[in-house]
């Protein structure tokens, strides 16, 4: 297939753009090479012979798009909506994976025709028109919905004015549905339509960053920048939904410019930067069409803010006056500032400029849910010699918060596990380059945060790190054998403590809601009633269900087999079934 062209060189005319792009074309590629490449060429030689069919000039292929031009509006819409057809019907009765669907945008604008190309802003903007297209879609700009809307039936729906990549104003546009399907208006201000439209955009996204051949790296960035530490463990990152990420930092980040500079500030830090910059690329791209309108929180996003300033502000000082009055708060306040600044201070001089207020306050942006406090505090504890006491002051920190996260969110944060996570990992471990010298980790990455070790309070701060995942039931069970406990099941604090220590409590508190309750399928309601509970009332209305330990230990089994994340329950179900196995008979 040659591009055709009948123009001069350096010829500018006034000329309908057309460009055509497929759905997730890098990602289908990566998957199966030579039936992708089969498909696309029949759709490109299909699309060409229709634009030749309306009288316009295929400029030259895109790889998985062309670029057409016409001389009228009229012919340029009545192509692509022709084009749209033909691809449906080759695609009606066959399974996704035999078919491509495509995206076609469309601007009339004065361009400048060089040989087989063609320049200008006009060119610009057919592209990034194009990424708001709905797959198997057309969107069209104000300029031409005016020209065509008398002549045709387009049944198109209003966007609003748009803010386009590199396009210096908004400019308005329309979207005219898939063919067989009717358009739905979509109000710039209409907030329901749009709230929907903005979710179901970013779920698309997050699907074609999920079937990316580097999406390993890609939620490694996206953890580090949400997050703001590196982290390599997988077991970890596993337990963070991309999603979720995602909407955050769209939260945080107002602008896909603020995003892109948050991205390239984590990647500078690295010492495979220009890969990490190259993925924060394809990450933006993806994201663009998302970054159209404000967010609204989607389900399974935590709201960062409960209530009015006013509120937030009583519930800070609230948990601050909890935590003031406990015998170490000299130590919870070292804790509150190591999650905030990543950095372990012993200096009392430094300490007095925060109150423990300022301190949890800042600690809740930084941690907008209970897991993103938990992974911080874990991973601050790990670099301690001193981990019993301060994993103590740690479920001291976590009860004090959670009025704060009940009130921050009415739905959960989802944990589906990640399928597509390799368990072989990168073929290489990626470190963090800081100002200060690096201390490097037992499995020989380096870690992030700079551990300052100052003997002002008598304790050193060491940076070694114990293995991430849980530790073995053997070593669970030594500690029973040095130490005696209470079987008083009046009070678990010592319960809660083992099972926060050893493994995710989250994940406990689901496999526990599953036994007593029935298998947890991560509905809107299944997280209202999880967020209601604490992992206290659980463990009652557990020891109240399962009379006999053999009973508990039956029932947790068949749970870990009836909710998403198999091997994640099975490790949890061990630690939960040797904390619970001394407290009964």
């Amino acid at each position: 297939m040659k591009p055709s062209s009948i123009h001069q060189p350096a010829e500018r005319a006034l000329a309908a753009i057309v460009l055509t792009d497929a759905v997730s074309f890098s990602a289908r590629m990566s998957v199966d090479e030579e039936g992708t490449l089969a498909l696309i060429q029949r759709d490109l030689d299909l699309i060409a012979e229709q634009c030749e069919c309306f009288g316009g000039n295929v400029l030259k292929s895109t790889g998985d798009g062309l670029l057409m031009s016409f001389y009228s509006a009229v012919q340029a819409v009545l192509c692509s909506q022709e084009v749209q057809k033909q691809l449906t019907k080759l695609s009606e009765g066959l399974p996704p994976g035999e078919y491509l669907q495509h995206r076609i945008g469309i601007h009339l604008g004065d361009v400048l025709f060089s040989q087989d190309d063609v320049l200008g802003n006009g060119v610009n903007i057919a592209a990034r028109l194009q990424t708001k297209s709905a797959p198997g879609g057309i969107c069209i700009s104000q300029t031409v919905h005016d020209v065509v809307k008398a002549r045709l039936d387009i049944n198109a729906s209003f966007l609003g004015p748009l803010k386009l990549k590199n396009i210096q104003e908004p400019v308005t546009a329309y979207q005219i549905p898939p063919y067989g399907q009717s358009a739905t208006m979509v109000v710039a201000n209409q907030a329901p339509g749009a709230a929907a439209s903005r979710a179901s955009t970013l779920e698309a996204a997050v699907t074609v960053l999920r079937q990316d051949p580097q999406y390993r790296r890609i939620q490694k960035l996206v953890f580090g920048t949400y997050q703001g530490v590196w982290e390599n463990d997988a077991k970890v990152l596993a337990q963070f939904d991309l999603q979720m990420m995602l909407s955050q930092l769209r939260q945080r980040y107002h602008t896909l410019i603020a995003l892109e500079k948050a991205f390239q500030t984590m990647a500078s830090r690295l010492n495979h930067k220009d890969i990490y910059l190259t993925i924060a690329d394809t990450i933006l791209t993806v994201l663009e069409p998302t970054f159209d309108q404000p967010d609204e929180p989607s389900e399974g996003t935590v709201i960062a803010a409960p209530g009015s300033p006013g509120n937030c502000q009583e519930m800070y000082q609230q948990a601050a006056q909890s935590l003031m009055s406990h015998s170490d708060r000299q130590r919870i306040k070292k804790l509150l500032y190591a999650v905030l600044y990543s950095t372990w201070e012993n200096d009392p001089a430094v300490l007095a400029l925060h109150t423990i207020a300022e301190l949890i306050a800042e600690v809740h942006k930084v941690a907008p849910s209970e897991s993103d406090l938990s992974y911080h505090l874990e991973r601050i504890i790990k670099r301690l010699n001193r981990q019993a006491r301060y994993t103590q002051l740690a479920l001291v920190v976590s009860e004090a918060l959670h009025p704060i996260y009940m009130a921050s969110a009415a739905t959960m944060v989802s944990e589906t596990a990640l399928a597509e996570q390799s368990a072989t990992g990168d073929d290489e471990a990626t470190v963090m380059r800081t100002d200060t010298a690096l201390i490097p980790s037992d499995d020989g990455m380096t870690s992030f945060t700079n551990w300052v070790s100052l003997e002002a309070s008598g304790e050193q701060t060491c940076a070694h790190m114990h293995p991430a995942n849980a530790l073995p039931n053997s070593a669970i069970a030594s500690e029973h054998n040095g130490s005696a406990r209470s079987r008083d099941r009046a009070n678990f604090y010592s319960l809660r403590l083992e099972i926060m220590r050893y493994t995710n409590p989250l994940r406990a508190k689901i496999l526990l809601l599953s036994t007593v309750r029935s298998p947890f399928t991560a509905s809107r309601q299944d997280w209202i009633v999880l967020k209601s509970k604490s992992l206290d009332d659980l463990l009652h209305e557990t020891f109240a269900y399962c009379q006999t330990f053999s009973d508990l230990e039956s029932k947790l089994t068949i749970m870990c087999h009836c909710v998403d994340n198999v091997g994640e329950n099975v490790q949890t179900a061990g630690t939960i079934l040797q904390a619970m196995k001394p407290f009964y008979p």
